[in-house]
């Protein structure tokens, strides 16, 4: 399955560090052309985490999302709660047939929901194919190797075991949770 990470922040230039481990690619959405440019020439974003090497080799930049989202299976969205809602407004590709990880923190301010509620509310994405990326750990101890631990949620476990394997590495320690609301409200 091919995976793709939204967003250009520091936890999204994290989750693909970890992705880039186990996949030969990663598509990976940037709203910013210059950082797009920046990545493919130097390998690492020159705005968040810089210290964190990315084979620029194994990476599919764009600033088109829907390009993007049209050519995987597994999308993960990385970016601010604030900025949700403006960024699924970009798409005019359905998520209907995706699974859909949340790597965001907090709720969506204009609507007071979690990610997931709101996905399954607002844009028909049935719960099997939602799921959640959550800590404890922060951008800054992936970037630098340092042991950290993600719990990964989703109804269907089968769906966050897959998933926690494809960011396992001697770095990154997993476990799984069918209870993705329990475990994005705690996030």
């Amino acid at each position: 399955k091919k995976i793709a990470v939204i967003g250009g922040g520091s936890w999204a230039t994290a989750i693909v560090k970890m992705l880039i481990e186990n996949q030969d690619s990663i598509y990976w959405w940037m709203r910013n052309e210059e950082s797009i440019a920046h990545i493919q020439k130097y390998g690492h974003n020159p705005n968040y985490i810089s210290s964190a090497q990315l084979d620029q080799n194994k990476l599919h930049l764009s600033s088109d999302i829907n390009h993007i989202v049209k050519e995987t299976d597994c999308i993960v969205f990385a970016i601010p709660s604030a900025f949700f809602k403006t960024t699924l407004k970009l798409l005019s590709v359905s998520l209907e047939d995706k699974f859909v990880m949340s790597a965001v923190k907090g709720i969506i301010p204009e609507n007071n929901a979690i990610i997931g509620d709101y996905l399954h509310a607002e844009h028909d994405i049935s719960y099997d194919n939602i799921g959640v990326l959550t800590g404890p750990c922060h951008a800054e101890e992936v970037a630098l190797e340092r042991l950290s631990y993600l719990t990964i949620a989703s109804e269907d476990i089968e769906k966050a075991e897959w998933f926690a394997n494809q960011i396992k590495c001697r770095y990154i320690k997993t476990n799984t949770s069918e209870d993705i609301l329990g475990t994005e409200i705690a996030a």
